[in-house]
């Protein structure tokens, strides 16, 4: 039988292996529910990403003001004049010392002859005066050459400066002349529809499009009106649930209303048609009319569920709409919903200018669109 220190000892053992097994749940808890919490910011996310594609913008891109040709800023040749007194003041100081000894010099002869005056001291000193003054002549002389030479040099250095500026100022113009053209040349080509110019804008506008889901765009224009296709993206990209989180920091989920569900799927179909339509008619100034459709891929056949033509004098009605299904009705876009917002085919609008014409005269782009 166990003593009584024992018993204790043990006690003691299961305290801390129960202090133990309590903590590591506490710390699991904290991680479930971080991980929950994450997921749930993560739903929500999602769920306004997808919500956020409905509100289509309008913001057409000013042609006419790109046609006008931004003027180079006149040459402003930089001041180098502290170069000539620079030079001057540098070169003046290597004769400071030279012609103040020679001062110096003839000083001590006059005072010299002052003190020892007689006609010995007289006709020393005047004949070492004579030749320094004499050599501070030429000294003085040698200093006003050096400085105007000094001075020349630094007009030349001057001079070689500017010159150098007004080549990189020619280069830099010429260069900006250059884009100048290319972009006046291109907002024409746009403006008056080019194919090319057309082709490769719509391809750099649409690629800078972000979409929470992908989406691919097959574009045929002819005589400055085009047809859109959007293949539309599968019901699979509506969450079928709606996620809480408790007070307790547990999830909830919630199946969606049938009606709900669809009309989530609608309005993401109506947004990512009207997105696309916006942006073509923002950066094409020659397109007067879009005529866009979504196509819905199924397992048999991939049908036409929504379709509608935008005239440009009203595509800034998009920017008034609260939603895209509204968006659509103002345009009196086709489609067939039964009441719990499913959609049905329905036929295509063809744009006229597109009958009887052969189809390899049609002018066509595809792009992936995603985020």
């Amino acid at each position: 039988m166990p003593s009584y220190p024992e018993k204790k000892l043990t006690q003691k053992s299961r305290e801390h292996n129960n202090s133990e097994r309590a903590e590591v749940r506490y710390f699991k808890g904290e991680e479930q529910f971080e991980r929950w919490r994450k997921e749930f910011v993560q739903h929500q996310d999602y769920e306004l990403k997808l919500a956020s594609v409905s509100k289509t913008t309008y913001e057409p891109v000013d042609y006419q003001s790109l046609l006008v040709r931004e003027p180079f800023p006149e040459l402003q040749l930089t001041d180098h004049s502290h170069l000539v007194g620079k030079a001057r003041a540098i070169t003046e100081a290597k004769f400071v010392y030279p012609v103040a000894a020679r001062i110096a010099a003839i000083v001590c002869l006059l005072g010299v002859l002052v003190i020892l005056f007689s006609p010995i001291t007289l006709l020393i000193t005047a004949a070492l005066g004579v030749a320094s003054a004499v050599s501070l002549y030429f000294k003085v002389k040698d200093r006003e050459e050096s400085v105007k030479k000094a001075e020349q040099a630094a007009l030349d250095e001057i001079a070689e400066r500017n010159n150098r500026e007004r080549q990189a100022y020619e280069e830099k113009k010429r260069e900006h002349e250059e884009k100048e053209n290319s972009r006046i040349e291109l907002a024409e080509q746009l403006t008056t529809g080019d194919p090319v110019a057309v082709r490769s804008r719509l391809d750099e506008a649409l690629n800078r499009l972000k979409l929470p889901v992908i989406a691919e765009v097959d574009i045929e224009f002819h005589a400055n009106t085009p047809l859109i296709k959007v293949w539309l993206p599968s019901k699979g990209v509506i969450p079928k649930q709606i996620c809480e989180l408790l007070p307790s920091g547990r999830l909830q989920y919630q199946d969606k209303d049938t009606r709900v569900f669809n009309k989530q799927y609608f309005e993401l179909c109506a947004g990512i048609i009207l997105q696309v339509a916006a942006t073509i008619l923002a950066n094409i100034p020659s397109f007067a009319v879009i005529y866009a459709a979504g196509i819905a891929k199924n397992e048999f056949s991939d049908d036409c569920v929504l379709t509608v033509k935008i005239p440009r004098e009203k595509v800034d009605s998009l920017n008034r709409a609260t939603n895209a299904v509204a968006a659509i009705q103002s345009f009196d876009g086709v489609y067939e919903c039964d009441t719990s917002l499913a959609l049905y085919p329905v036929e295509m609008l063809i744009p006229p200018e597109f009958e009887g014409v052969d189809k390899q005269i049609l002018k066509n782009l595809r792009v992936r669109i995603f985020k």
